[in-house]
């Protein structure tokens, strides 16, 4: 609504900026009106962005289970710390037990040049103009020296991508340094040569390469050999890092595997909770004023949102398809219209049998799109689809309204400009005549008192 300007009577007296004021309001009548329809659609355009959080987060939950892997979780423990053991986290996990010694750990191989040094690391250790380094016997490399000082060559090395070793100057007493080679990698075939360091005599190898070792079993033990500290394989989806050796003494380190029935309950639990949320947020968004409460919900009575709710429970109440009630798996409907999942009856029916009970969640065969997870997950995507989704719609539809009255409100402040400006031309015109009709009344009084 536009305002402002005044044009108070000089001549009538009249308060006329008040008039044309009080005569706005009932101009701007119809746009105050548009303005309350965008608060009301603005607070049901929130109600149903609401909505779609809680059934996105649902659609999130229940795809969860769908994942080939949700019902493959596993937990490995060992039972000392020379180990470090991981199960997969994106692939199938056996479950069950190993034994083993630690015997060895991986190591790189290391050179020195012990039998030569130079007073300064400026000093030069090569003459010509490139050495040559090989690795486990492969085809040498050639690294150029520009700068045949201990500091140039071990600079020129470790700036060579991809040759395997790595240089240092290393201090081996009083004014004494010299060279030290070691393997980027570790394991038997981390071996390497070098040739055309000339100023500090031959190198020797101060640490050898090697594989890392588990031995499993004590009276015909078997070795298993991993050129890193890692170890995978031995059982699948299981890994084993070593940590350190194990003495003869200690008792063999055993790992076991078992099925993470607690993460995959949690999966359950998690969507549960979420189909409640979604539920209570229906029932607070469309519930009717009654009693004490006289607000009641934004949506109040939407018949679009009670079906919505309504969905979430019949992929509880139809069941899991030719399996029947989810009951067996610890899913039941409460009475006031909520999820239940009792834990222990899960946990109790994935122990006995694993794969029937990952079927109550995810169908398979005849059964497949029929399990809760199945069905949850259709539902809600359903509903939440981008530009198709049944919420997606009402937010678009809505906010396609909220524009179509701002503009209309828009359109209202232009006409409304237009009238108050006609409305202050009006006034004082008025103004103008009776200031006119004063002056002619005082014109003629003076004439009449002057024929006196």
């Amino acid at each position: 609504m536009v305002t402002g300007g005044s044009v108070d009577g000089l001549v009538s007296g009249m308060q006329t900026s008040s008039v044309i004021a009080s005569l706005m309001q009932v101009e701007a009548a119809p746009q105050t009106a548009l303005k309350a329809k965008v608060s009301t659609q603005q607070k049901v355009v929130s109600a149903y962005q609401s909505i779609n959080t809680k059934m996105g987060a649902l659609l999130t939950a229940a795809k969860a289970l769908t994942d080939p892997l949700a019902f493959k979780s596993a937990t490995a423990t060992a039972s000392s710390d020379a180990v470090l053991a991981t199960t997969s986290t994106t692939g199938s996990n056996s479950t069950g037990s190993v034994s083993f010694r630690v015997t060895k750990l991986a190591a790189s191989e290391t050179h020195l040049f012990s039998n030569g040094s130079v007073a300064s690391t400026g000093d030069t250790v090569v003459s010509g103009s490139s050495i040559d380094i090989s690795i486990n016997g492969a085809a040498p490399t050639s690294v150029p020296i520009t700068d045949g000082s201990l500091k140039g060559v071990v600079d020129a090395i470790n700036k060579t991508p991809n040759l395997g070793v790595k240089a240092s100057a290393i201090q081996i007493g009083p004014s004494k340094y010299t060279l030290q080679l070691t393997s980027s990698t570790t394991g038997q075939a981390s071996t390497f040569a070098v040739n055309g360091v000339d100023g500090l005599g031959t190198d020797v190898v101060t640490t050898e390469g090697s594989d890392a070792e588990l031995s499993i079993g004590t009276k015909n033990p078997v070795t298993i050999t991993s050129s890193s500290n890692t170890f995978t394989g031995l059982m699948d989806g299981l890994t084993i890092t070593a940590k350190k050796v194990t003495a003869d003494s200690d008792p063999p380190v055993t790992v076991n595997v078992s099925s993470d029935t607690d993460g995959i309950a949690a999966k359950v639990q998690a969507m549960v909770d979420a189909a409640n949320a979604t539920l209570t947020e229906i029932a607070s968004q469309t519930k009717n004023a009654s009693g004490t409460d006289t607000t009641g919900g934004t949506l109040a009575g939407n018949s679009s949102m009670q079906q919505l709710a309504s969905s979430v429970l019949q992929t509880v109440s139809g069941g899991a398809g030719n399996l029947g009630s989810l009951k067996s798996v610890g899913i039941q409907l409460t009475r006031d219209g909520r999820l239940s999942f009792d834990k222990a009856a899960f946990t109790s029916a994935l122990n006995a049998d694993p794969v029937k009970t990952q079927s109550y969640f995810v169908g398979t065969g005849t059964n497949a799109g029929n399990g809760l997870a199945d069905k949850m997950s259709a539902m809600a995507d359903k509903a939440t689809q981008s530009n198709t989704g049944t919420l997606a719609s009402l937010i678009s539809s809505g906010n396609s309204m909220i524009k179509s009255l701002n503009d209309n409100i828009s359109d209202w402040d232009t006409r409304l400009a237009q009238r108050q400006q006609t409305l202050q031309r009006q006034f004082t015109a008025m103004e103008t005549a009776l200031g006119s009709l004063k002056n002619q009344s005082s014109w003629l009084a003076g004439q009449l008192s002057s024929l006196g």
